[in-house]
């Protein structure tokens, strides 16, 4: 993990791969508020920015193999 408790890119990818759970909430911690950042710019909504992240991390788990 690098600091502030982020973990490297390579790790999560594996945690998807591995159909870990956790790759979902390690995604959020660092990637979360930069989505959240760009949705709200577009969307100017809070729930449909929060809507759009989520589901955002759905679509990654869903597009790595089983």
């Amino acid at each position: 993990m690098l600091g502030g408790g982020k973990m490297e890119d390579s790790r999560i990818i594996e945690l998807y791969e591995s159909r870990d759970q956790q790759a979902i909430s390690q995604s959020d911690m660092k990637y979360g508020g930069y989505c959240y950042s760009v949705g709200y710019n577009i969307l100017g909504v809070r729930e449909d920015t929060e809507e759009c992240v989520n589901e955002t991390w759905l679509r990654a788990w869903n597009s790595i193999p089983p």
